[in-house]
């Protein structure tokens, strides 16, 4: 016989942890974690991280959870587009302003990506 190795081996999520006791968690199972046949898979790759994470019910894009505040911007500005009329810097000015209303809804937290 020989192993499958299916344990984690869960160092670096230890370390996060003890050195950042206050974060919350936020766990993303990925896509290959999905399955019809089973009530729980178990996961073999599982990465962590320290990042943010935008905690609102937003309109950007209502499929996706953003932990990415370039990503965000990005989709905003695309977003925002069609809304707006104005030169380069106003629609700047506008983004910036929509922006600064999400800023109490990022949040610090340890990130946990599930996959197989």
């Amino acid at each position: 016989m020989k192993s499958l190795d299916l344990v984690y081996d869960a160092k670096e999520l230890r370390e996060i942890i003890i050195n950042n006791p206050d974060l919350p968690l936020v766990v993303f199972a990925c896509e290959n974690v999905y399955s019809d046949d089973y009530t729980s898979v178990l996961c073999t790759d599982v990465r962590a991280h320290i990042g943010e994470i935008l905690d609102c019910d937003q309109q950007v894009n209502e499929e996706k959870i953003y932990c990415d505040r370039t990503d965000f911007e990005d989709d905003l500005r695309i977003h925002l587009e069609d809304e707006f009329n104005g030169d380069d810097k106003e629609f700047d000015e506008f983004v910036g302003k929509k922006l600064s209303e999400y800023e109490p809804f990022w949040k610090k937290a340890i990130i946990i990506y599930a996959d197989n």
